[in-house]
């Protein structure tokens, strides 16, 4: 089967896409808006990459980003010669728009988060434009319900639900390297360093923790760049936490699993409902790790009803301490909520389960899709 995939190239989510299908047997061309610099989907043997030229950037401002459409003739053409079985566009505010000018016949459009929580809500104009995206669409893919309800306010059409999933094998409790009972009590989270995603209300939450119970030897380990890690690093000065925080930056998601296994508790606070699906979530209980997580609808669907965590309501430093300190008093129920994590996941969002539901769509609705783009 011939696969496009409108999508960012150095997304690791297309990675794994691009990676899982390919590995199949699949041909693979990703048209992408970024240029593509991630030397892991280059490696990808039956992936090609071509970059869709344009004079704006997802750091452009939004009358910049009319430039999009500027590469619609460019895809149309690169649609044509691949000639591709199926077509879909992953981010319904970009390549979502790009692929409604540029396909004639029926093809899919996942939506990610901030493209129907945050998008739609800036003017009546980038709502029109939503719906039009969502309306060119044949087949409307959706991480989490919680997204599906949403753009339910947008489209009139069924929306299929198709979590991220997560590699059972990478992400395992055997990544953890500490022995037991070495007297440390490690929490953390890899999230981008975004206003939204709450790393100001970890902190906090963690000073608290201190004032409440100074025996406790808490440390704590934050994975990730963005925007504001000045200012959570100068927070973390202020209340004192210099010595107890580690910045670990960018890492891969290997090193991604080892850090989640080797926290006793992982931590997602996040304050937006963009935050639509909870990789994060999804990845650490994979590990065996517990999580302590905010009462997000889209990260709320990724921990079983608290029964694999505990859930705090978002913003809640007090809440978010007592959890850390009712974690780490009980071995047994943290350890069995690490457990039950791992089964839930297993069951819920295994990497091949949520990818072999996709790939049956695309062969039902292949026949469909047959003929060119304009």
């Amino acid at each position: 089967m011939r696969i496009c995939y409108l999508s960012n190239a150095n997304n690791y989510h297309t990675i794994k896409w691009c990676r899982w299908f390919a590995e199949r047997g699949n041909q693979i061309l990703v048209l992408s808006l970024d240029k593509c610099t991630n030397s892991e989907m280059m490696s990808i043997k039956g992936v090609t990459v071509h970059w869709l030229k344009s004079p704006a950037d997802r750091n452009s401002g939004e009358a910049r980003k009319l430039g999009y459409l500027l590469t619609v003739r460019q895809a149309k053409k690169e649609i044509r010669d691949f000639s591709p079985d199926i077509i879909h566009a992953h981010y319904a505010s970009s390549y979502g728009l790009v692929a409604a000018f540029a396909c004639r016949r029926g093809y899919y459009l996942s939506v990610w988060g901030s493209d129907i929580y945050d998008f739609p809500r800036k003017s009546l104009a980038h709502r029109l434009a939503i719906m039009f995206s969502l309306k060119r669409a044949e087949w409307i893919l959706s991480t989490s319900r919680a997204m599906a309800v949403e753009s339910s306010r947008y489209t009139d059409k069924t929306i299929e639900i198709t979590p991220f999933g997560v590699d059972m094998s990478l992400f395992s409790p055997e990544k953890r390297l500490r022995s037991a009972g070495d007297g440390r009590f490690v929490i953390g989270t890899v999230k981008a360093l975004e206003a939204k995603y709450g790393i100001d209300v970890l902190l906090k939450g963690v000073a608290k923790v201190f004032e409440l119970r100074p025996d406790i030897h808490l440390e704590v380990r934050i994975a990730g760049t963005g925007s504001q890690r000045q200012s959570l690093e100068s927070l973390a000065a202020n209340l004192g936490l210099s010595d107890c925080v580690t910045w670990l930056g960018f890492i891969s998601q290997q090193q991604a699993a080892i850090e989640w296994a080797n926290m006793d508790v992982a931590v997602m606070m996040s304050e937006s409902e963009s935050e639509s699906f909870g990789v994060s979530s999804v990845e650490s209980q994979a590990c065996g790790t517990p999580v302590i997580y905010s009462d997000i609808p889209g990260l709320m669907e990724t921990a079983n009803d608290c029964g694999t965590g505990i859930c705090v309501k978002r913003g809640d430093i007090n809440s978010l301490a007592d959890a850390i300190i009712q974690l780490h008093d009980d071995d047994a129920m943290r350890l069995r909520k690490g457990e039950e994590g791992r089964e839930f996941v297993k069951e819920a969002f295994e990497l091949n389960g949520c990818f072999e539901r996709i790939l049956a769509s695309y062969h039902r609705n292949a026949a469909f899709q047959n003929g060119l783009a304009s």
